[in-house]
């Protein structure tokens, strides 16, 4: 068809080289697909193999601070999406601290040193702890209260440190991310749904809650990758309505 010469037409026109880290994880598997549909060419840096992608994806199976696996995985790349990190639920103490800052800083030297394009960090909304003045900005200050959210704050000073030195780069922050395949906490919740079992909350549920679809975060990492517009992006939605009706919604 039409639209099959066009994709094998994308696809011989490579026209970068991606490395994901965290690739294999629900963030990172979306941002692949989606480079892969441009006709960019992907790397995957992560633990695990997703047995669902794309036979055209390049593996490099490992730790984000093994030096040389990095050092392997980062050679000939043009853009790092850089999104390896212990999330909150894993309840990871210690942890937090070598893979999401130490490991940042092994990703960050090998990205200097292979002199990529743009350094595209994934960091979190939780870097700034419970704000007391909305919408949240560039300007609000960042105050964690938990070890994941002073992890990925310690993370972000050593991307910035790295822009100050010259190196282009891009920080992201999300709201919750949503979309097809997401589970985590919201299994519970699925679950409890498709059982018709009640659904409990806390207080009359008014409380405004802001997601962002997985693949309009992907999208900011692209973009500003392939535009070249490095930066700092607190990625949310001007369209969310209250707990319970975003819950209401979903079980009907």
């Amino acid at each position: 068809t039409i639209a099959d010469r066009i994709i094998v037409k994308q696809r011989k026109k490579v026209l970068a080289v991606h490395l994901i880290t965290g690739g294999s994880g629900f963030i990172g598997s979306n941002l692949a697909k989606l480079l892969i549909a441009r006709g960019e060419k992907v790397r995957i840096l992560d633990l695990w193999i997703d047995p669902n992608a794309d036979k055209q994806i390049e593996f490099f199976i490992g730790d984000i601070n093994d030096r040389i696996l990095v050092d392997r995985a980062i050679e000939g790349v043009d853009f790092v999406h850089h999104n390896v990190a212990l999330v909150p639920l894993s309840k990871a103490g210690n942890e937090y601290q070598r893979v999401n800052v130490q490991g940042t800083q092994t990703i960050l030297e090998a990205a200097i040193k292979a002199k990529v394009k743009m350094f595209s960090h994934m960091s979190s909304s939780a870097v700034f702890g419970l704000p007391t003045k909305m919408p949240i900005t560039n300007e609000t200050d960042r105050k964690p209260i938990e070890i994941y959210g002073h992890a990925k704050l310690a993370g972000e000073k050593l991307v910035l440190a790295a822009a100050n030195e010259g190196m282009k780069v891009t920080i992201i922050r999300p709201r919750t991310v949503i979309g097809t395949g997401r589970l985590g906490i919201f299994q519970v919740l699925f679950e409890w749904i498709a059982d018709g079992s009640n659904i409990f909350v806390i207080g009359e549920g008014s409380q405004l809650f802001q997601f962002v679809h997985v693949d309009d975060l992907c999208e900011v990492s692209i973009r500003a990758c392939l535009q070249d517009t490095p930066g700092v992006y607190n990625v949310g939605t001007d369209q969310y309505g209250s707990l319970r009706e975003d819950l209401e919604f979903l079980c009907d």
